[in-house]
């Protein structure tokens, strides 16, 4: 796996730096992953191991500004959607895939949405469409959680405390699902670091939550997105998740224009299924392997 940063400009004229993972550099095809509102790219690891290795992928990852060790914004109203698509059509450039139909997407939650957002474009990069557990509406219940849930700033002594805490979500809405005890501790590391005091607290920037409780899809009408949303779409549900409703999915299933979406469901999960596990990386491979590219 190689390391490197490149370069974004926000609206105030500031200059920042964004933390990439690149798996399998030197291979022909392109996978973008891109997190959720509190991950980072270490939540792709097996990902871009496996795909990396078995399939040819080129799998990249991005830490969004705030996330990882990407910097932190010094103005919160920059955590916005306007400035993350900003920051990808950046990786995007770095990365050689602004060509139509250049590269495939991995989208999880924020993601996924920031996919249907630069899929909807003209011409656009993006030639098929993995969402995982993300529809163009969320239920308000879901956004108050959400918004509750990434003010919190607790700190523990080490990863094991952590990895406890995370596990006390199993079986609820917001299930990763069972994992072996070494992915759990690789899951409290992502989001998760250790601090200047020497515990660890949060791998994210608690100014994120400005911009989230007020807007949390920005301006965007992420029905009228998806309507122009015409690439192959794989659609990752969490079985008991309530942030991505089985009746949102299947609405989204009949209101798909050209190439079709697939559903598939992980039983166990919630928001969002870890994609850690190596049947639901198999999933993702499969998909790709068998899904071709829609002619123009």
């Amino acid at each position: 796996m190689k390391t490197t940063f490149i370069d974004t400009k926000t609206k105030s004229g500031k200059n920042y730096k964004l933390h990439v993972k690149i798996w399998g550099e030197k291979n022909p095809r392109t996978l973008v992953c891109v997190h959720g509102l509190t991950g980072n790219s270490k939540d792709f690891k097996y990902v871009g191991e496996r795909l990396s290795e078995r399939e040819g992928y080129r799998v990249v990852a991005i830490d969004i500004a705030g996330r990882g060790e990407s910097a932190y914004y010094d103005d919160p109203q920059d955590y916005s959607f306007d400035q993350y698509l900003t920051d990808l059509n950046a990786l995007l450039s770095n990365i050689g895939c602004t060509a139509p139909a250049s590269c495939d997407w991995l989208g999880v939650s924020m993601g996924g949405l920031l996919g249907m957002i630069i899929c909807s474009q003209p011409n656009s990069p993006i030639s098929k469409m993995i969402a995982v557990d993300i529809g163009p509406e969320v239920p308000q219940a879901d956004l108050d959680f959400i918004g509750q849930y990434i003010t919190y700033n607790g700190t523990y002594d080490s990863l094991e405390q952590v990895s406890a805490l995370l596990k006390m979500a199993l079986n609820s809405p917001y299930s990763r699902g069972n994992m072996t005890e070494d992915k759990w501790l690789h899951f409290a590391g992502v989001y998760y670091k250790k601090n200047a005091e020497g515990k660890y607290a949060r791998n994210m920037d608690g100014n994120i939550a400005e911009v989230f409780k007020s807007k949390p899809f920005g301006h965007f009408d992420m029905w009228e997105h998806w309507k122009n949303t015409r690439q192959p779409v794989l659609s990752i549900r969490g079985g008991i998740s309530t942030l991505f409703p089985e009746p949102t999915a299947q609405k989204m299933k009949e209101t798909k224009t050209g190439a079709p979406m697939e559903l598939v469901t992980i039983p166990d999960c919630g928001h969002v299924p870890s994609l850690y596990p190596d049947d639901q990386i198999g999933i993702i491979a499969d998909w790709l392997r068998r899904t071709p590219v829609p002619e123009a």
